[in-house]
């Protein structure tokens, strides 16, 4: 199991994976930084960030990655990446599930 430093890594790596039954778990969820940088007055209105976190997994391997994405923009140039992986079945997962998934996977 390899756990890539860039999306660029991640799809590289999970596109020379071998084996059957190849999936593409993904979670996408608020991310709440555990400490508050700025009052609640001076965020009011802005958006939420989002994280994103990506199992890829075959029968025989498994990578991971995950990255906070801040707009529509990167969550569009995200998935121009992952369309190469098209071999991959695809399934939304939530934050528990996804841990659960990384720990089948000692990740």
């Amino acid at each position: 199991m390899n756990q890539p430093e860039s999306l660029e890594e991640f799809v590289k790596l999970a596109s020379q994976f071998q084996g059957d039954r190849k999936t593409l778990y993904v979670n996408q969820s608020d991310y709440t930084p555990e400490e508050e940088i700025v009052s609640d007055e001076d965020t009011a209105g802005g958006n939420t960030m989002q994280m994103i976190r990506l199992l890829a997994s075959s029968t025989t391997d498994a990578t991971y990655w995950e990255e906070p994405v801040y707009d529509s923009g990167e969550l569009e140039q995200l998935n121009i990446q992952l369309d190469s992986l098209d071999t991959f079945s695809r399934e939304v997962l939530t934050l528990q599930d996804m841990e659960k998934n990384k720990s089948h996977f000692d990740i």
